[in-house]
């Protein structure tokens, strides 16, 4: 048990303050400042989503169709994004970025570009069989914390 003790602190150690330097980091960006987690990644899902609707986005996010069109009338009020609808099919209403939505987009894409690049510098010490062993490792610990939410009820956040 000591052994499962060790790793759960070093673990522990690890996630935490690795949350604190991502938590540090994030506060130089105004769209966190500004917006939700889930008004930045459906202005994500929009970007890269071929005629995102309400549908595709509630199936996307694993969330009801309630929650997905409050997030996105307030995307709308914001002016990040627009409804538009197809020629072909009158019926359907679709989402796609403004300016504004497409500035957040890319400025949460540099953010996760700053962040792999950053967090290369923690691997840069690591021979490429350490980093497909832990890429391994980590694989697996993810497969049971994903088991674990699936308990929860949160889906959502595998």
């Amino acid at each position: 048990m000591a052994k499962n003790e060790e790793l759960s602190r070093i673990f522990n150690r690890v996630s935490e303050r690795h949350n604190l330097i991502k938590t540090m980091e994030e506060k130089k960006y105004k769209f966190i400042r500004e917006n939700t987690f889930m008004e930045v990644h459906c202005i994500d899902f929009i970007e890269k989503m071929k005629d995102a609707n309400v549908t595709k986005l509630a199936n996307a996010f694993q969330v009801t169709r309630g929650a997905i069109s409050k997030v996105t009338k307030r995307l709308i009020e914001m002016g990040a994004i627009e409804r538009y609808q197809s020629p072909d099919n009158k019926k359907e209403i679709y989402f796609k970025l403004t300016d504004i939505g497409r500035e957040i987009y890319w400025e949460h894409e540099k953010m996760h570009q700053t962040r792999i690049e950053r967090d290369s510098g923690f691997f840069s010490q690591l021979s490429d069989e350490e980093k497909d062993n832990l890429i391994q490792i980590l694989n697996k610990i993810y497969g049971q914390i994903a088991e674990e939410l699936k308990k929860l009820g949160m889906d959502n956040y595998i």
